[in-house]
């Protein structure tokens, strides 16, 4: 089954912390990731850029609206996703009680699901 663990933090982490903090999360997301790939869970990870480099789409009254930004006005962040591989969400839970945003953020666990013709969803197995 997949899951996506979404890795959320607030911008003020960056500035709260300090480098060397910031410095050591990084060479601990690195670490996660590679323990990740070594055990054979990792389809996919990304590492997401600040929500100043966002762009978001909107429909208001049938116009299409383009921001510089992010949607909401929020500290709030997605800092980054990893998918996973696992055989149900007890094992994807024991990956993301791993992650090293727990410490400062929150880490979300999400099943995924695959669209199909008819218009509907099919949970990823």
């Amino acid at each position: 089954m997949r899951y996506t663990i979404l890795m959320h933090y607030t911008e003020e982490t960056d500035e709260t912390l300090g480098e060397e903090v910031m410095a050591e999360g990084r060479r601990a997301f690195s670490a996660y990731a590679q323990a990740l790939h070594q055990a054979g869970v990792l389809l996919s990870g990304e590492v997401l850029q600040p929500s100043t480099s966002t762009t978001t789409l909107t429909t208001v009254d049938g116009e299409l609206r383009i921001q510089d930004g992010p949607y909401a006005d929020t500290k709030d962040q997605l800092g980054g996703t990893f998918v996973i591989d696992v055989p149900d969400l007890d094992a994807a839970l024991e990956w993301a009680r791993q992650a090293p945003g727990v410490a400062w953020g929150a880490v979300e666990v999400r099943p995924g699901a695959t669209y199909v013709r008819d218009g509907g969803w099919e949970p990823n197995a």
